[in-house]
């Protein structure tokens, strides 16, 4: 995909289905970084990897035989973090598809996101016990270091075993993490000293979920009495959309905005930002509809509906860059939204005319002809005239417009920061080549090599060979 052709006034919101993917038990979805991968959490326990681009399976990740509760990306794609109702917390990595590492808590996850700058990094809310910072160790052999983070005074609630918080999510950059509670609140805490620096109370309902808006430092969130609730976030350090907070500026989690649908009253099931962080994207989980709703998020107005099947809505995610959603249904299905593509067919050259309607062309005699007579009686060789055209325009041409340069690549400034300076911000997975035979790998090279040696046995007239 090439980001520089894509049109800049594209609408931000698609208008219809494209494509299914047909992924029977699929349960939660989530884009990589770029947008070229979609990963899909299985309630068998399996993590499916889909190209974007030919919409196929890439890998195929066995966490375990528990049904997996959801997954995080890293900010690079080569690192996926996947966790189960079992309390697994499994860190792949997509370069070996190997193990990175394992932690396991006393109950299920109910949220867990991966730090986006440091892929060490990733934040745990169990059911039932604390959350949780986990570091993992630089060394193949060293323990993941699991630091619990106390985000009020009773983290645990002694009479249901329940846990406080209930979702999470990282700021742009990591500084602070943001957990939402069961009685409502919203707590900021510092990453590196794992100390809440601002909390705010949004209702008496428990918070559902909680994301953040990728070109600024606000979230939203959803909760059981289903509002939506746009936060403007103000946080020493951090970067806002408009400056830098000052280091003496007081610490502020403010609601901006409130939205609601006032007539049906439905739950949500997911609340996101969209790719420029203008709109609020949201999903419902009301009866057998598989509506998304578009709203504009300032105002709090509705901007657009996406009517889908008649099938429950379990989780939809955005992509990063387009116009394209993706749907998770109750049957499995993952239903991909785009916009339908104008053709604007008077781009291609200054002097094209489009038609309205087909005409008649009348083709002359000697339009195949490779020397045509003119009118003063002279002959023109079309085939000889052509060649010295473009000898004319490459020898008229400079010589640094013909110049190729493929070792220099331009920073796209969507994912340029100066944080950025990590050594694997530019992977690409490694594509696996799947052999029809039945034999291995091994079986067939060396079978081949017995029918083919690897030396050039020359015969000479007295019968000896000599090999070159």
């Amino acid at each position: 995909m090439n980001r520089k052709l894509l049109d800049p006034f594209e609408p931000e919101y698609p208008e219809a289905i494209e494509a299914c993917l047909d992924d029977e038990y699929a349960v939660k979805c989530a884009f990589s970084h770029n947008g070229e991968l979609l990963a899909t959490s299985r309630s068998d326990g399996f993590c499916y990897i889909w190209d974007m681009d030919t919409l196929n399976v890439m890998r195929k990740l066995s966490h375990s035989d528990t049904a997996l509760a959801g997954l995080s990306w890293s900010r690079s794609g080569r690192y996926i973090l996947t966790y189960d109702e079992a309390g697994v917390c499994v860190v792949w990595d997509l370069q070996t598809q190997t193990i990175r590492v394992r932690v396991e808590f006393g109950s299920a996850i109910a949220c867990a996101r991966m730090h986006p700058r440091n892929s060490a990094q990733f934040v745990v809310c169990p059911v039932r016990e604390a959350p949780s910072l986990v570091t993992i160790g630089k060394g193949e052999s060293a323990e993941p270091m699991v630091q619990q983070i106390l985000i009020s005074a009773e983290s645990v609630d002694q009479k249901t075993k329940a846990a406080s918080s209930t979702c999470c999510c990282f700021g742009k950059k990591g500084i602070y993490a943001f957990f939402g509670t069961s009685k409502g609140a919203i707590h900021a805490v510092h990453t590196a000293t794992l100390e809440v620096t601002c909390s705010v109370k949004l209702s008496s309902s428990a918070v559902n979920t909680v994301a953040r808006n990728p070109r600024g430092s606000d979230i939203v969130t959803s909760s059981s009495d289903r509002i939506l609730r746009v936060c403007e976030v103000y946080l020493p350090g951090q970067e806002t959309r408009r400056k830098v907070v000052a280091a003496g500026t007081p610490p502020s989690i403010t609601v901006i905005t409130k939205i609601q649908d006032i007539v049906n009253r439905v739950h949500w099931a997911q609340a996101l930002f969209s790719s420029s962080g203008d709109y609020i994207v949201s999903g419902i989980q009301h009866k057998a509809e598989h509506n998304i709703y578009i709203w504009d998020k300032l105002s709090g107005s509705l901007v657009k509906m996406l009517t889908g099947p008649n099938e429950l809505l379990e989780d939809c995610a955005v992509h990063p860059l387009r116009a394209i959603y993706a749907s998770v249904s109750t049957f499995g299905i993952i239903y991909m939204w785009t916009r339908v593509p104008q053709q604007n067919w008077n781009a291609f050259a200054p002097g094209f005319r489009e038609l309205e309607e087909n005409i008649d062309y009348t083709e002359s005699e000697d339009i195949f002809d490779r020397r045509i007579v003119q009118e003063n009686g002279g002959t023109v060789d079309c085939v000889l005239e052509r060649i010295l055209q473009d000898a004319h325009a490459v020898a008229g041409a400079d010589e640094t417009e013909m110049d190729i340069d493929v070792d220099i690549t331009d920073n796209d400034p969507l994912f340029s920061d100066s944080d950025s300076q990590s050594e694997d911000d530019g992977f690409v997975i490694p594509v696996r080549v799947e052999c029809d035979d039945k034999l291995p790998p091994t079986t067939v090279l060396s079978e081949l090599e017995a029918q083919q040696p690897l030396t050039n046995d020359v015969p000479t007239e007295s019968g000896q060979t000599i090999t070159e």
